[in-house]
């Protein structure tokens, strides 16, 4: 392997793990000093190979904590009619229990040719890898681009993207032409020929069930929000498993889930009944089913429940029946997407797998939510693919600094028309 791409990859690798870019959703400064390292070494770039057809555009925003949220546009024109854009993000979650670690999470630490630290999977292997694949075009005398590149670093993926991807398709026009071509290099496995294309919707619930609160002796007082939740959830979980009940071996698992989560109520003590409680549905539904449908049982759902109250109490006010109420609320929503399986990207991206890592891809679908789908809403063509260890979120979050290389490797491959 070229020494000079290895230690330069190290360098760019090692220099993000210290800039700390925790998204401000979790008690982080941002990742606008992260943002500032990355235009830096794109002007690096620029003034090192001379490059004349770079074009570098911020898109940023102050979020309402007053925190600068960089995005950052670097589009090289090869003048040709279609542009690759690899998009990564900046933010990175925080460090988690520090007795953890076997190192500091900030502090670069490099054993058996893997890099440990906050962010060096996610995302760093993005922006690590787009970085090197410049150098491994402007230094090549074979490059013979097949499309525009556009290399995109975003915030705010880690909670909801609403300073990132969404506010970026703000300015879509500007950015983004319909027959462009999208990797979100956000995913990945030890092998790195697994490619995803498609993903399930999430919905997010809050339900909230007022009862009437009363002393736990006298229940004929009352009404048992905690009675009234425990059918709810049974039998909302059932409707909803028994009625989307599809499955498609893309994904794992293959099926759509529906599963209660949080519970919350008001009361501390165990002598009384308690008239309000909370609680939480995480669904995540394959791309056979819209989500204004499933919205649409729920609202049925509810109100046939509040007209059968009686059915789930034994002992309780029945002149505060009619006060019950039964409301929700969407916490996330997301709807479900997928990429064509004989897209130009999806086959494209398969025949560099081939060629750099001699590996026959596979499709897959994921339950969880990449800024792929805010791109296939906006039907873009789009992939998420990477290498990893799987370590995201993880302590001692590592990654092997040859898939950071074999990562850019199979964009070059992409772009190169041989």
């Amino acid at each position: 392997m070229n020494k000079d791409i290895v230690k330069e990859t190290i360098e760019i690798a090692s220099d993000l793990i210290r800039i700390k870019s925790v998204n401000p959703a979790f008690g982080g400064t941002g990742e606008k000093e992260k943002g500032e390292y990355i235009l830096n070494k794109l002007k690096e770039y620029i003034e090192r190979y001379k490059i004349k057809n770079c074009r570098i555009v911020n898109y940023d925003v102050v979020d309402e904590k007053g925190i600068v949220r960089p995005n950052i546009v670097a589009k090289f024109d090869f003048n040709r009619g279609r542009t690759l854009h690899i998009i990564s993000h900046i933010d990175t979650v925080p460090e988690g229990e520090l007795s953890l670690w076997e190192s500091p999470p900030y502090e670069p630490r490099i054993k058996e040719g893997k890099i440990y630290g906050r962010g060096s999977e996610d995302n760093h292997k993005g922006i690590v890898s787009s970085l090197i694949l410049l150098k491994m075009i402007f230094e090549s005398e074979e490059f013979n681009p097949k499309y525009n590149l556009s290399l995109i670093f975003l915030s705010d993926e880690e909670c909801g993207s609403r300073y990132g991807i969404q506010h970026l398709l703000k300015y879509e026009e500007e950015v983004f032409n319909k027959d462009d071509l999208i990797i979100v290099p956000d995913f990945g496995t030890p092998e790195g020929n697994y490619i995803e294309i498609a993903e399930k919707g999430i919905l997010w619930i809050r339900f909230k069930i007022k009862g009437k609160q009363c002393h736990g002796s006298t229940p004929n007082d009352g009404i048992n929000a905690n009675v009234l939740s425990a059918n709810f959830i049974r039998d909302l979980y059932n409707k909803l498993y028994s009625k989307y009940n599809r499955e498609d071996p893309l994904f794992s698992p293959p099926y759509s889930t529906f599963e209660p989560t949080m519970i919350i109520n008001n009361v501390e003590n165990v002598n009384t009944i308690p008239g309000y409680i909370e609680f939480t549905f995480d669904c995540r539904i394959l791309p056979d089913y819209k989500l204004e449908e499933v919205l649409r049982d729920i609202e049925e759902f509810i109100e046939d429940f509040k007209k059968n109250l009686d059915r789930y109490l034994i002992h309780y006010d029945r002149e505060a029946l009619d006060e019950v109420s039964i409301d929700y609320e969407i916490l996330q929503r997301g709807e479900p997407s997928k990429t064509p399986e004989d897209s130009e990207i999806v086959q494209e991206i398969g025949k560099a797998i081939k060629k750099v890592l001699n590996k026959e891809p596979i499709l897959c679908g994921m339950g969880g939510g990449t800024i792929g789908a805010f791109l296939r809403y906006k039907n873009y063509d789009t992939v998420v693919w990477g290498i990893g260890e799987e370590t995201a979120h993880q302590p001692n979050e590592h990654i092997k600094i040859e898939d950071l290389i074999n990562m850019a490797k199979v964009y070059y491959e992409v772009l190169n028309d041989e």
